[in-house]
C-alpha cells in the first residue's frame, strides 16, 4: 500500500469512526437510487463524505419503490426508501440509517392544530370532507396525496389502513404530487389543502400560510419519535442486494458513524445514537 493509500485510509477511520473502504487508489463510483425523502440528506452528506475517501456518489431520486426496485435487479448499489422492505423486496438487506416522522400538514386558514389517526382516514377515504366535521373552520378539505411508490405515502396508508372503513377509492380523484417539494408548494397554493411531509422538511414550511398538526394530540418530534408516541413514525433505510461490501459498506458505515449520524440530526432527521 502507498502512502498516499495510507493517509487516505487513516483519515476514513478519524472521520467516519467505522469506515470499512480499503483506501485503494482506485476511484469508484456508488450509485444510490430512491427515497425523495433520503434523497436530500444523502446529498448533504455527499461532500462531506468524498472529502475523506475516493468515491464518488451519484445520488438520484425516483421514490421508495424506485430505490428497492433498483437495488434488487443492480442498476443502483443502494436503494434509498423511507419504509421498511416489503415481503417481496425480503432478497434486499436493509440498513436503518435514521428514523423519522410523516407530518400532516394544512392550510392554516382551516384553523385546525389537531387531527386524530380517524379523523385522518375519514379525511382521506373521503368521507369528511369539510373542515368544520373536525374542528376547523368551514370549508372545502383538499387532500394532497404522493405518488404511488413513494414512501411517505406508504407509511400513512399503512398505518390508516389499520382504520375500520378507510379507503382509497377516492384517491384518484386527489392532487398527486411526485416529492416532498412538491407537496409542500402545493399545500401551500392550495386553499384547504392538507398533505404530509417528513419531519426534514419542517423547516421548508410557509409558516404564514400553512401549519403542522399534531396527530392524536403528539407533536411530531425527535423525541416523541424515539419514544413511540408519535403515531405516525418510520425508518429511513439504505438497501442492497446481499450484505454491502466495499464501498456501498464504506458508505453505510460512515453514515452509522458518530459524524454520520451528527448530520442526521442536523438535517432534521432523528438520529440513531
Amino acid at each position: 500500500m502507498t502512502i498516499l493509500a495510507v493517509i487516505v485510509t487513516a483519515i476514513v477511520c478519524i472521520a467516519g469512526g467505522y469506515a470499512a473502504f480499503s483506501g485503494s487508489e482506485k476511484s469508484e463510483t456508488v450509485t444510490v437510487t430512491g427515497s425523495t425523502t433520503v434523497q436530500p440528506l444523502m446529498v448533504e452528506m455527499q461532500s462531506e463524505f468524498q472529502k475523506y475517501t475516493n468515491i464518488t456518489l451519484n445520488i438520484t431520486g425516483g421514490g421508495s419503490g424506485v430505490g428497492a426496485k433498483s437495488a434488487m435487479d443492480g442498476t443502483a448499489d443502494i436503494g434509498m426508501l423511507s419504509r421498511d422492505l416489503s415481503s417481496s423486496e425480503s432478497s434486499l438487506t436493509s440498513t436503518t440509517i435514521a428514523k423519522d416522522a410523516v407530518v400532516i400538514i394544512v392550510d392554516k386558514k382551516a384553523g385546525v392544530t389537531n387531527l386524530t389517526i380517524d379523523q385522518l382516514a375519514k379525511i382521506y377515504s373521503g368521507t369528511y370532507t369539510d373542515w368544520s366535521q373536525v374542528g376547523g373552520v368551514a370549508g372545502a378539505i383538499k387532500p394532497v396525496i404522493r405518488e404511488e411508490g413513494s414512501g411517505t405515502r406508504d407509511c400513512l396508508d399503512t398505518i390508516l389502513g389499520g382504520v375500520s372503513g378507510f379507503s382509497k377509492d377516492k384517491y384518484n380523484t386527489y392532487s398527486t404530487q411526485a416529492s416532498t417539494g412538491a407537496m409542500l408548494q402545493q399545500v401551500t397554493n392550495v386553499s384547504g389543502g392538507i398533505g404530509y411531509i417528513n419531519l426534514g422538511a419542517l423547516s421548508e414550511i410557509d409558516a404564514s400560510k400553512i401549519t403542522s398538526v399534531s396527530v392524536n394530540g403528539i407533536t411530531p418530534s425527535s423525541s416523541t419519535v424515539l419514544n413511540g408516541t408519535y403515531a405516525l413514525s418510520r425508518n429511513l433505510i439504505l438497501a442492497t442486494k446481499g450484505t454491502p461490501q466495499g464501498a456501498p459498506a464504506a458508505l453505510i458505515n460512515w453514515i452509522l458513524s458518530p459524524q454520520g449520524q451528527k448530520m442526521v440530526g442536523e438535517f432534521g432527521f432523528v438520529p440513531l445514537r
